[in-house]
């Protein structure tokens, strides 16, 4: 069984039906659709209790395929419970042709629908045989005890260990960390929990950060992903990812719970565009949110604008003048000496090394990145920094 229910209640109470009205619903903190069939559908104490640990857009995702199965309850998406033929399974498809949710119910003389519960289907979480595959979704990433951090110039050997300094992701429904991340593009998701904790533990290094909350932005390939950020750098409509990061927001909100938060690369960009979403669509002040920004997709001004509106702190960013991302892609530096030095180390952003690049790792300013090319043995480029360092000084 692949399935894991994440809103469990006592099982006295789990399988008493509700029908759900509009007090109801506000009651068990959800936002039903306007075409909600009241007289239609009923829910499981248990389904309930799934449903109410979910953020707003899985709420809505969910909610939206029960709507279907209201109206269409033998449906061929759906098949029959294997242990009792007379439930059937729903496996919610929308915005993924498999999306990470199941939905139990069954039909009663009367022609309704009962939802029996809601599921999170396991196998969908995790790392998968190819990125595309991988889900928008929340992973709880632990510490190894004594693990190693990214607080100065590294060796290869020492760079090699940084990876191991994080455990296996653990899906979740929430945050329920003190610090949270949101990693950029070409990032599998193993990448992304150990390089998202190592960007986390440089944005907040007082913090002796024991474990984080990973918002998985997956990566489909380099051009689709440039697409998604052309995407969510428009105006309008916002990717699922935005959407779905904008409800987490809101949740925290709800919760009255503050969040360090850090996004790198893409993930500023998501991070951007799911703040527009929120002003849009929820529209309260994110007291207790913050936000580090390393190696920057966005352009700084527009987030800070919106993050100023929304009550966010942004941290200074942690940009890299020879990264081409930020200054370049993100229009942060567009100077002609900016595009000629970015130009000379775009090859080691794209195909360079992970301590080599300017993008990859934290930037932990230009005397370090000095330390680490030379550490490295580039010394043509170490020497570019240096040339740099007394340039500016």
């Amino acid at each position: 069984m692949t399935w894991l229910n994440t809103g469990c209640i006592s099982e006295k109470d789990a399988f008493a039906t509700i029908a759900l009205d509009r007090q109801s619903a506000t009651d068990y903190g959800l936002k039903l659709p306007n075409d909600y069939p009241y007289h239609k559908t009923q829910f499981t104490q248990q389904a309930l209790a799934m449903l109410s640990s979910l953020n707003d857009y899985d709420q809505y995702e969910v909610l939206k395929e029960i709507v279907f199965i209201s109206a269409n309850p033998s449906t061929t998406s759906s098949v029959k419970h294997s242990l009792n033929p007379f439930n059937r399974i729903y496996r919610t498809k929308y915005p993924f042709r498999q999306y990470h949710y199941l939905i139990v119910y069954k039909t009663t003389t009367d022609n309704k629908v009962v939802i029996t519960d809601v599921l999170f289907d396991f196998q969908l979480k995790g790392s998968q045989s190819t990125n595309s595959a991988e889900r928008t979704m929340l992973y709880q990433v632990d510490r190894v005890e004594n693990g190693p951090t990214y607080d100065g110039a590294k060796s290869q050997a020492e760079i090699d260990e940084l990876p191991g300094a994080w455990k296996t992701p653990t899906p979740t429904t929430q945050i329920r960390t003190e610090h949270a991340a949101v990693n950029g593009m070409k990032n599998n998701l193993n990448d992304a929990a150990w390089l998202m904790g190592t960007h986390a533990d440089a944005a907040y290094q007082t913090d002796t950060i024991k474990a984080y909350t990973l918002f998985h932005n997956p990566s489909d390939n380099t051009g689709l992903d440039v697409i998604e950020c052309a995407f969510d750098k428009r105006q309008g409509t916002k990717s699922h990812n935005a959407q779905h990061l904008a409800a987490v927001l809101a949740q925290r909100h709800r919760q009255g719970k503050a969040t360090k938060w850090v996004a790198h690369s893409q993930g500023v960009i998501v991070f951007c565009a799911a703040l527009e979403h929120y002003r849009l669509h929820y529209g309260d002040v994110l007291q207790g949110q913050q936000l580090a920004v390393h190696g920057s997709g966005a352009n700084i001004n527009r987030l800070t604008r919106i993050a100023h509106n929304l009550g966010v702190k942004i941290h200074q960013p942690r940009n890299n003048p020879f990264d081409f991302v930020p200054n370049i892609a993100g229009g942060n530096d567009l100077s002609p000496s900016s595009l000629v030095r970015c130009l000379k180390f775009s090859g080691l952003v794209i195909n360079g090394s992970i301590g080599g690049s300017p993008h990859t790792l934290p930037f932990l300013g230009l005397r370090t990145y000095h330390k680490q090319l030379t550490m490295l043995g580039d010394y043509k480029n170490a020497a570019r920094v240096q040339k740099y360092i007394d340039k500016i000084q």
